[in-house]
């Protein structure tokens, strides 16, 4: 797209669109819990909204009509939908998946400025400071898997913000002493582990050790293409074969006993997608939609899938989940080339797969506002910086 004064005031509209509904959504749910048991239920609707916006002013409507991603991801909307209404599902769940897809299609072409990712770092960032020193646990009505996740998302931008702080007064100012700046990141790092720890949240724990292991990983690797396919696969297919690796465990369960924050590793879940798989199977085409009553006694008929993409494959069958397959994949591999332009885009890549870690365990990044977090992330990962000015793919 050529950059007009027209056009750059539509990305500009588009960007606040974004930001916005990431600080109503965060404002509305992680201050306090009445808020959020208000707000929730809308979450995936005001989500829609900033997208919506964001796609009309990043997209030419007579060109997005023509485009490819564009029809395979409307064709996969009309779909779900008909899916759903044959299941005799809930309709709202088009939202989820809705949003979601559409978070995969913008992923490439949203362009924040230095300013606007310096805001964004920094407002995301805040947010693990604050879920620390004002700790929001059961008794604040939060469980303390949510907690996890607002820590974990809080915390990857954090760092990155250290990152991106120690580079830009390394390379744009010439301080050789920002480099004590890794201390606090090691710092950080410790810090997170300690609430984490604090908080018992193991799919946060998954993130963190993930987050750790890519960010020692040397640019040299990370231009390495097997490795580089590697995680990607690992952390988008690898999210559903883990479930089906978690039933198995479930199984051995009385002589398989590892405990992690005093919890046994194999400790309801397995229960949760064996259930699931086993009602799938019955409907692949479909799925079994989102109005589906769980029969393990101790949930009461609640319907929760506890994995990003396991969700969308069991809610909304085979082909929905094979084009979010494809979406995810070949928006991960585009940003290969722009992870190994220096230390702070990787350290944003390795957060975009770190994010995928904790959707192993609960559904994190298809549900608000976590996904359009995610969108912001995979913006950053994708930016070539100067640390003068920043152009995007």
């Amino acid at each position: 797209m050529i950059i007009t004064e027209k056009s750059e005031k539509r990305i500009l509209v588009g960007n606040i669109a974004l930001m916005a509904t990431v600080f109503i959504l965060t404002t509305a749910e992680w201050h306090f819990y009445s808020w959020y048991e208000w707000i929730s239920p809308y979450g995936t609707i005001i989500a829609s909204l900033g997208l919506i916006i964001a796609l009309v002013c990043y997209v030419d409507i007579k060109e997005m009509v023509r485009d490819p991603a564009f029809i395979l991801m409307a064709a996969a909307d009309i779909i779900a939908f008909l899916n759903l209404i044959l299941i005799g599902s809930g309709k709202g769940a088009i939202l989820t998946v809705a949003d979601f897809l559409l978070i995969l299609y913008l992923s490439n072409k949203i362009r924040l400025s230095n300013r606007q990712i310096v805001l964004t770092m920094c407002y995301i960032g805040f947010f693990f400071v604050y879920w620390t020193i004002d700790v929001k646990g059961y008794f604040k009505g939060y469980n303390t898997n949510y907690g996890g996740l607002v820590l974990i998302s809080g915390f990857f931008f954090a760092v990155y913000a250290v990152e991106y702080l120690r580079v830009y007064l390394t390379e744009k100012k010439g301080y050789n002493k920002a480099k004590w700046l890794l201390l606090f990141t090691f710092v950080l790092f410790v810090w997170g582990y300690k609430i984490i720890a604090w908080y018992r949240s193991r799919c946060a724990l998954l993130g963190l050790i993930m987050f750790a292991l890519l960010m020692l990983v040397p640019l040299k690797i990370w231009k390495n293409k097997i490795f580089y396919v590697f995680i990607t696969l690992s952390t988008t297919v690898g999210g559903v074969l883990f479930t089906l690796l978690y039933v198995w465990l479930g199984v051995m369960k009385d002589s398989f006993r590892i405990q992690i924050f005093y919890k046994d590793i194999i400790s309801g879940r397995e229960e949760i997608w064996s259930e699931l798989w086993r009602e799938f199977i019955r409907h692949p085409v479909t799925g079994i939609g989102s109005s589906y009553e769980m029969k393990l006694d101790w949930l009461n008929g609640m319907f929760e899938v506890h994995n990003g993409l396991l969700d969308i494959l069991i809610v909304h069958g085979v082909a929905v989940f094979a084009v979010v397959i494809v979406f995810i994949i070949k928006r991960f591999l585009e940003l290969r080339k722009y992870c190994v332009l220096g230390p702070v885009n990787k350290c944003a890549t390795a957060g975009v797969f770190a994010m995928m870690l904790p959707a192993f365990m609960e559904n994190y990044i298809i549900v608000p506002p976590f996904s359009v977090i995610l969108l912001l992330l995979i913006s950053m990962a994708g930016a070539d910086m100067d640390f003068g000015n920043v152009v995007h793919r």
